[in-house]
């Protein structure tokens, strides 16, 4: 009895919290401007938005996510800790009392999650699949973090800058990046990353990124970083007949590169071990 109790109780907290102030994501309309030289001027903006990411190291923060694909919307709210290139923490919590539900560790590789409402361990490799059916999104290590950093990883150098185009008060920036290529829209004026969309070789938009809400934060240096506090990922799955699928993040509060920052991730001596990819959708997204 008492267990029907807790997911009755549990099913109404999300159902609360899934369907109340609920954020789309911003997809903001293709630039109409028109095809421009790479200036110096142009060079400088492109280079100094790229460089900006890497001064992000970590980040120790509470954000509020919702998710959205063609068939449902949910919203949780999470304890978010990230080490660039290493590991994150996401701790879940779910109703209007904020419960936890699960403790999550994402690493490059694999994945650990703390399902609390089952009290069990899941450990599995850290792929699409898996990562779907935690957050709801099947995104890599790579894009997931970029999504809950707000900064994206910008290594090619100006010299692969293939075009640039304004209009709209927006500089764009196409880049060839790997098998495919980027586009990188910024705000001229704030110097800052609004939009970075992902294409494949074939010329096919996968992911695209929407940066809002800059705030300007010290780092450890005494610079002023400044980084977006709403985050959207939108993922585009060719021939998925759910099509395209979304998450947000909005923070509340973060810090930014804290001094002295490790993960402290606790494995529970007492639960089962259960390997991921044996697992269904999960609960709380």
């Amino acid at each position: 009895m008492k267990a029907v109790m807790k997911w009755v109780c549990l099913t109404i907290f999300l159902v609360m919290a899934g369907c109340s102030q609920f954020k789309t994501v911003t997809r903001e309309p293709a630039l109409p401007g028109g095809r421009v030289p790479l200036t110096p001027e142009m060079r400088e903006l492109y280079e100094e938005v790229a460089s900006s990411a890497s001064m992000v190291k970590a980040l120790d923060g509470y954000a509020d996510l919702y998710l959205q694909t063609p068939k449902r919307k949910a919203k949780a709210y999470c304890t978010v800790q990230l080490q660039r290139s290493k590991e994150a923490r996401m701790i879940v919590t779910a109703g209007i009392l904020g419960w936890p539900v699960a403790d999550l560790l994402i690493r490059p590789d694999s994945l650990f999650v703390n399902d609390m409402l089952n009290n069990r361990m899941l450990v599995g490799r850290n792929n699409g699949e898996n990562l779907g059916k935690i957050i709801g999104v099947n995104a890599g290590f790579g894009r997931m973090t970029e999504t809950l950093f707000g900064i994206a990883d910008m290594p090619e150098p100006a010299s692969d800058i293939a075009s640039v185009t304004t209009g709209s008060g927006r500089v764009s920036f196409t880049v060839k990046s790997g098998n495919g290529a980027k586009e990188l829209v910024v705000d001229p004026l704030t110097r800052a990353l609004v939009g970075l969309v992902y294409f494949d070789h074939w010329g096919r938009k996968n992911v695209e990124f929407r940066f809002a809400g800059y705030q300007s934060q010290p780092g450890m240096d005494g610079a002023l970083l400044r980084v977006p506090s709403e985050i959207d990922m939108i993922l585009y799955r060719e021939g998925d007949p759910e099509g395209s699928r979304s998450l947000k993040v909005v923070y509340d509060q973060r810090v930014i590169n804290p001094p002295d920052f490790t993960i402290k991730f606790k494995r529970p001596a007492k639960t089962k071990t259960v390997n991921l990819d044996e697992v269904e959708r999960l609960p709380w997204l």
